[in-house]
C-alpha cells in the first residue's frame, strides 16, 4: 500500500513492513520572467523626440571632427595654415557623447511600437501609453540551477544563436553556465548555447 511519497511493503497482519521513501517530484527547469518593480521608468515622448534629433545632430559633427584630424595628421590643414586640432578633438568628444548617451531613445523614437505591444531595446522592454510617453522595465525570474541564488536576466543571443532564438535568459552569477531559451509567454527553460564567435569553425 502506498502512502504519497511512501510505499510500505509487506504483512499488516505479521508487523513485518519496508517504507521506502520516494522523492517522485520531478526537477523544476522552467523558470517564469516577471516585472522587476525597481527597474520601471516613464520617459516622456518630448525627452526621447529631444533625444533622437541629437543623436542625428550629433553625426554629422562627428563625422566633420574625425575628417578634419585626419586631414591635420595628413598635413594639410596646416598647409592651408588652419590651426584646428584642439577644436577637432573638443567636437568629436562632444560628438562621441551625445550618439552614446542618445542613441537609446534614437532607437525608442525610430521603433515601431503598437499599442498594448512591447519591444525588447538595449536589455528593456519599452511600451507606450495613450499619450504616447514610453514605459520601460526590465523582465527577471530567480535562476533554479543547483545551489544558485543568482537572478537572470533576459538579453540578446550570441551571434551563433540567433537564427534559433529572439530572446535568452543569463544568469547574473552563473553566467554562461546557467541559461535559459525564453518563450513568448515569459516562461524560460533550461538550455546551453554555443558562444563561440562566428569565425570560429566548429570541429
Amino acid at each position: 500500500m502506498s502512502d504519497g511519497n511512501r510505499i510500505n511493503i509487506g504483512s499488516i497482519g505479521d508487523a513485518n513492513h519496508i517504507n521506502i521513501a520516494q522523492n517522485q517530484a520531478p526537477e523544476r527547469t522552467s523558470i517564469q520572467f516577471v516585472i522587476d518593480p525597481r527597474s520601471v521608468e516613464r520617459v516622456s515622448r518630448g525627452s526621447v523626440i529631444k533625444g533622437a534629433v541629437a543623436f542625428f545632430l550629433a553625426l554629422p559633427a562627428l563625422a566633420l571632427s574625425v575628417m578634419s584630424i585626419l586631414a591635420d595628421a595628413l598635413g594639410i590643414l596646416s598647409y592651408f595654415n588652419v590651426e584646428s586640432r584642439i577644436l577637432a578633438y573638443l567636437i568629436m568628444a562632444v560628438a562621441m557623447g551625445g550618439v552614446m548617451l542618445c542613441n537609446g531613445k534614437r532607437k525608442m523614437a525610430t521603433a515601431s511600437i503598437a499599442p498594448d505591444q512591447a519591444r525588447f531595446i538595449d536589455g528593456r522592454w519599452v511600451e507606450r501609453d495613450e499619450s504616447g510617453d514610453y514605459l520601460l522595465y526590465r523582465n527577471t525570474a530567480p535562476c533554479n540551477y543547483e545551489n544558485c541564488h543568482g537572478t537572470v536576466r533576459i538579453q540578446m543571443p550570441p551571434p551563433r544563436e540567433q537564427h534559433n532564438h529572439d530572446l535568452i535568459g543569463v544568469c547574473d552569477i552563473g553566467g554562461r553556465q546557467h541559461t535559459y531559451r525564453v518563450d513568448f509567454n515569459g516562461v524560460g527553460e533550461r538550455q546551453h548555447f554555443d558562444w563561440r564567435p562566428l569565425e570560429q569553425n566548429k570541429p
